[in-house]
């Protein structure tokens, strides 16, 4: 189930190799304790053996007293090794889906940004691993190791029993490869219904206003039930299909228990065995078949597990985007240039930006006008560095801003995206972005947004949740976000887009402060009072730069007074 090596492959498949690698001297002691745990398996056997071929004619009861207590040392020893194994494979889960979780969050937020299902099927992937680590699945196959020293004891007692276990081994590990090919293709078209379903439904219920004004709910209602019972169907299919298998198993396997009986006694009547090698055969052949039986039932999560590490192997070995610098830079201070930039989006046969040329200095400030899909917000989002240009370079004091590593270029950039996306659970941990967070810098955005007021009113504060807040006041929070940590590149795409004319206001003003203070700004907006507040407007048009152009200055009547920086408290 191991991934195939590759030389090219990224930073992130390579540890993903690596960690499974790790996991093999765990399994090593899994299949070591397997192993004694088989050897105590020969005890009740062997204790019957005995009891029947000497203690029955010597009648010694201290000799019974004797095996006895050995039998049960034994059975102690069994259930203390058992546990240990058990506690291996759920360390063993927890360690790789602990360690499989650090390399997956960078690749999972990259795969956020192209949207669809893939980050939350790669969580599904590693929980999968987890479970299968951690349950039989993996029990039974690392017992079948050391199923060929059950044979080999079968044929010590008679070739008879050896050659029986033998023959249904080879029945049952045939059942087990015909119940995963006539089981295959249902699982696939069931799980595949099931997400589809699930997606849809899930889709149409996060526009419940929609539904209910609308009067759509009949129509999902329908597609839902359509997609479901297509995914019953094929469930059903395959729940058949294995009902059939396992059927045939157990009655073979009774089968089998019978012949083990009936041959046996006719061995007893011909004296070519006693009926203590009779009744330890059974328990033996029994302890040799178990792994098989476990695996026909069990094949198919061997088979999703293997699958789960190739579609996670798949996934982290994708190049470009999922792949950035981990060496931290200094805080930039002097440029942002762009130069000739193009971007044609995954999919699109069309560039959405076209030649893109301009450069941002040090207490600049810059508002990026345009028609609806002018490609503004793309043309933030290269800035952000989220997209990799197809063409050209987007570079920060001469570091490509794709390529920067996230947590330190972070650091130093402010952004607010078009649809104001925020999480957290109180508004401090929003506005510092989800980290312990120092007060005094938490306030200071705040400030800087023009939301403190508003903050302190809340019933909690800084403490309250942000159910209550209006759209306007949630912008204000998602741009106290951008501001928090004195960024030194803000980027905000139509800040202004739920804000009134107070806040807007207030918002011009701290742009204008930070502008003075050193700091790079661009701001998409199509609002009079931001554009003529700019240093420069750029209009884009069809993804091209049409104008470049420096407004009217905005009346300084129009403006309050500088914002101060607020004092530590």
């Amino acid at each position: 189930m191991m991934p195939k090596q590759d030389s090219a492959a990224s930073p992130s498949s390579q540890r993903f190799q690596s960690i499974l690698l790790k996991c093999v001297p765990g399994l090593i002691l899994c299949i070591v304790l397997s192993f004694a745990i088989s050897l105590t398996m020969f005890v009740p056997p062997l204790y019957m053996l005995k009891l029947f071929s000497g203690v029955t004619a010597s009648g010694s009861v201290a000799t019974i007293a004797g095996l006895s207590i050995l039998a049960g040392g034994a059975i102690l020893l069994y259930a203390i090794l058992d546990y240990l194994r058990s506690l291996t494979y759920q360390r063993l889960s927890g360690w790789l889906a602990e360690r499989l979780g650090d390399v997956a969050i960078a690749p999972i937020s990259a795969l956020s940004l192209s949207g669809g299902e893939r980050p939350a099927e790669l969580l599904k992937d590693i929980g999968l691993l987890r479970d299968f680590v951690s349950g039989g699945a993996l029990t039974a196959g690392l017992e079948m190791v050391w199923a060929p020293m059950f044979f080999g004891a079968l044929f010590l007692m008679h070739p008879y029993f050896g050659w029986l276990g033998l023959g249904a081994g080879f029945v049952l590990l045939v059942m087990a490869a015909a119940n995963d090919l006539l089981t295959r293709a249902p699982a696939r078209q069931s799980r595949d219904s099931a997400e589809a379903a699930y997606r849809e439904i899930g889709d149409a219920l996060r526009c419940g206003e929609v539904i209910d004004a609308m009067g759509m709910l009949g129509n999902v209602a329908r597609r839902w039930r359509a997609q479901n019972a297509a995914m019953i169907a094929a469930n059903m299919r395959g729940a058949e299909r294995q009902a059939i298998i396992l059927s045939t198993a157990r009655g073979f396997r009774l089968a089998v228990q019978l012949a083990v009986f009936g041959g046996g006694t006719l061995l007893v009547l011909e004296q070519a065995a006693n009926f203590g090698t009779l009744l330890a055969s059974s328990i033996i052949l029994g302890r040799a078949l178990a792994p098989l039986e476990q695996l026909l039932d069990r094949w198919r999560h061997w088979n999703a597990a293997a699958d789960a590490i190739q579609r996670i192997a798949a996934t982290l070995d994708e190049p470009g985007r999922l792949q950035r610098s981990w060496m931290p830079q200094p805080r930039p201070c002097t440029r942002l240039s762009l130069d000739n930039v193009s971007f044609v989006p995954a999919g699109a046969s069309r560039p959405a930006l076209k030649g893109i040329s301009f450069e941002l200095g040090s207490g600049e400030f810059v508002c990026i006008a345009g028609a609806a899909a002018s490609g503004k917000t793309t043309l933030l989002q290269l800035m952000t560095g989220l997209w990799q240009p197809t063409a050209g370079f987007v570079t920060l004091d001469g570091h490509e801003t794709h390529s920067w590593s996230r947590d330190d270029f972070g650091h130093h950039v402010g952004y607010l995206p078009q649809s104001v996306q925020l999480f957290g659970r109180s508004v401090s941990t929003i506005i510092s972005r989800n980290s312990e967070g120092d007060p005094y810098a938490t306030v200071k955005a705040a400030k800087l947004a023009g939301i403190h007021n508003v903050i302190g009113r809340l019933s909690n504060a800084y403490d309250s949740p942000i159910d209550t807040l209006t759209g306007g006041q949630r912008q204000q929070i998602g741009i106290a976000r951008a501001f928090y940590g004195d960024p030194a590149l803000i980027l905000l795409d139509e800040p202004d887009s739920n804000l009134d004319a107070r806040a807007l206001k207030a918002l011009l003003t701290t742009l204008k402060w930070l502008k003075e203070r050193g700091r790079m700004i661009i701001v998409t907006s199509h609002r009079q009072e931001m554009l003529r507040s700019a240093d420069r407007v750029i209009l884009l048009d069809n993804g091209a730069i049409a104008k470049i152009a420096v407004p009217a200055p905005l009346p300084a009547a129009d403006l309050s007074p500088p914002l101060p920086e607020p004092a530590p408290s």
